[in-house]
Order: structure tokens, then C-alpha cells, then sequence
């Protein structure tokens, strides 16, 4: 029996290399994605944002409360955060 593969964490990044013409910038993130040979950063942080806003939706209970500490971006589903209850129930009725 095959050992269940863990699930690819979205942790793009954009790198800078050398092109024919110069200077080139382009995105890549762990699931295989990567975007174009762009002249500017900033139109590959336009890729960027686009596979970013592709991705499933987390659903309300899985997203992480305190994204930083738990180092977790918030496109993905927080393993310390899901299912847990609020401690106290704050709403205003």
C-alpha cells in the first residue's frame, strides 16, 4: 500500500535571473505553478496574485486566527486552528 502524500503548501515566490535581454522576474510556487518571463516584478506579482486568488477557498472553520505565529498563509487550511471553538462567544446581539 502506497504511503498517502502530504499535501503541497502554496508558498510562492518570485525570482530574479538573467535574460537574453536583461533583467527578467517570474513567479514559481512549490505545486508546480509558474508564471511568465516578465521585465518588472510588479507584473510578476501580478502572476503571482493570480495563482493566489485561484486557489480554493478555505472554508470559515479551517482558516487560521493568528496566521503569523502559526505560519500560515491565508489561502491555506490551519491544522492548529481547524475545528477549534471560540473561547467565548463575543457577539453583540
Amino acid at each position: 500500500m502506497a504511503a498517502a502524500s502530504a499535501p503541497v503548501r502554496h508558498r510562492p515566490t518570485i525570482t530574479r535571473t538573467a535574460g537574453q535581454v536583461g533583467t527578467v522576474y517570474r513567479f514559481t510556487c512549490p505545486c508546480g505553478a509558474t508564471g511568465e518571463e516578465q521585465a518588472a516584478r510588479r507584473m510578476a506579482l501580478v502572476d503571482l496574485n493570480q495563482h493566489v486568488m485561484s486557489l480554493p477557498r478555505v472554508p470559515a472553520d479551517q482558516q487560521c486566527r493568528i496566521p503569523r505565529t502559526h505560519d500560515c498563509s491565508l489561502w491555506e487550511p490551519c491544522g492548529l486552528c481547524a475545528g477549534q471553538l471560540d473561547l467565548f462567544d463575543l457577539e453583540v446581539s
